[in-house]
């Protein structure tokens, strides 16, 4: 997959290379203790004897009882990504309400929206069937100059963080990462205290935890980091982390090639970022922050018309993501993005070819995701089966409904010319 070994955890997972004797990682996840209300549906982390759960906010405004995965992977069971609360990206690239239908679209059921937000319409766009409205696929497209400016005085990398990150998000039409000051605060510290405790394991139980009293803590979770750096604590959320090392335009695509760990950088409804970098390290830091994105917007990646998309994927993930029939390598992970989605089609085809090909589908009613996983799948769901073939042209149908109705996509997209180092 890279160049490189790397590790990449998210929350209490980690992504860690086959054979490779480094270690690295995202995470993500909330503590629900500094309040005791929350925001229906809102997801925090819990402990479990094993680990990390995830707590879900009831309808009465209050976190429910602890729900412990039973594959903790490297690091515990892990916190979900996709709350129906969570918030995203406004300004600037986000999904248009408004926008015009471009060429070779996806058909969505409830209309179009705008390519790359206030940037307009461009081809490549995606059509509804619905006419102009705003419940239909997110056009893609867009340029950064459509995204609120990084802060005067941001250090070079965490704009080279945000640059590599949004052209990925723009393409998708998830929209804009906000790049926050307070947030570039709390990803370096926590890349400055691995640095200053590489020697001393007993103050790294996980890439993601500090330890009070160790060099440089400046707080147990990501939350309490990133609360402690001044950004606030109703929408503090979750990190990614790997070890290329002061590398943001390695370590994001590195990110986006996985399957657990795209969740959160491609959500439409999470907006706000920062990076820190040191040796061996690289720490994206996420806020929810707030969004101008339609509930009922629709995001898949690979986008529609997407070419050179890798034909494979190495499935080093842990926990490992369930494997296709025929193991590892599998074919690049293919995601929708939808609130509150439950699908009854999906179909996997090369183009001109109607036979169905096998794959993993991974949704919030897949018995592949166990419980401490599922609330990633509560906004997004991924498939993907056997390596793809060499520049070819694949189709995939999806149907069923979401928040604002029922919805229909089908779409395209063209493998590239070689397989991926690791594949």
């Amino acid at each position: 997959m890279h160049a490189r070994c790397t590790r990449i955890d998210l929350l209490a997972l980690a992504l860690i290379a086959a054979g490779c004797s480094a270690a690295g990682g995202a995470s993500e996840g909330r503590d629900p203790s500094a309040s005791g209300r929350c925001t229906p549906g809102e997801l925090a982390t819990c402990a479990c004897p094993n680990g990390t759960g995830v707590h879900e906010c009831s309808a009465q405004g209050s976190f429910d009882a602890c729900q412990c995965g039973s594959d903790p992977g490297a690091g515990g069971s892990a916190a979900g990504t996709g709350g129906s609360s969570a918030g995203t990206s406004g300004t600037g690239g986000s999904a248009g309400t408004g926008g015009v239908a471009g060429t070779s679209g996806v058909s969505g059921t409830g209309g179009v929206a705008g390519t790359g937000g206030s940037g307009g319409a461009e081809a490549g766009g995606v059509g509804g069937t619905g006419g102009g409205g705003t419940a239909g696929v997110a056009g893609t497209g867009g340029t950064l100059a459509s995204c609120p400016a990084p802060p005067a005085g941001a250090p070079d990398l965490a704009v080279q963080a945000w640059t590599t990150l949004n052209q990925m998000r723009l393409a998708a039409g998830s929209g804009c990462m906000n790049l926050v000051p307070t947030l570039n605060a709390s990803s370096q510290a926590h890349c400055n205290y691995h640095v200053a405790n590489a020697s001393n394991q007993s103050c790294l139980p996980d890439a993601h935890t500090e330890v009070s009293g160790c060099t440089g803590y400046t707080g147990a979770t990501v939350q309490a980091r990133e609360v402690a750096a001044g950004y606030p604590s109703s929408m503090a959320y979750t990190e990614v982390a790997t070890t290329y090392g002061n590398n943001p335009t390695s370590a994001v695509p590195s990110f986006i090639d996985t399957v657990y760990h795209r969740i959160p950088l491609l959500d439409p409804w999470t907006v706000d970022m920062g990076y820190g970098g040191a040796v061996d390290c690289d720490v994206i830091d996420i806020g929810r922050g707030t969004t101008s994105t339609p509930a009922d917007a629709i995001v898949l990646y690979p986008y529609d018309g997407q070419t050179n998309v890798p034909p494979a994927w190495s499935g080093r993930e842990a926990p490992t993501p369930p494997a296709p029939a025929g193991g590892y390598p599998s074919s690049y992970p293919i995601s929708i993005y939808a609130q509150a989605i439950s699908v009854t089609e999906h179909v996997l085809t090369k183009d001109g070819d109607p036979t169905p090909l096998a794959h993993v589908w991974l949704d919030y009613n897949s018995s592949l995701v166990s419980s401490g996983l599922k609330p990633y799948f509560r906004n997004t769901a991924m498939l993907y089966g056997a390596p793809f073939a060499l520049s070819t042209k694949y189709r995939v149908k999806i149907v069923g409904t979401r928040t604002g109705g029922a919805f229909s996509v089908e779409w395209t997209f063209t493998t590239g010319a070689t397989r991926p180092w690791g594949t």
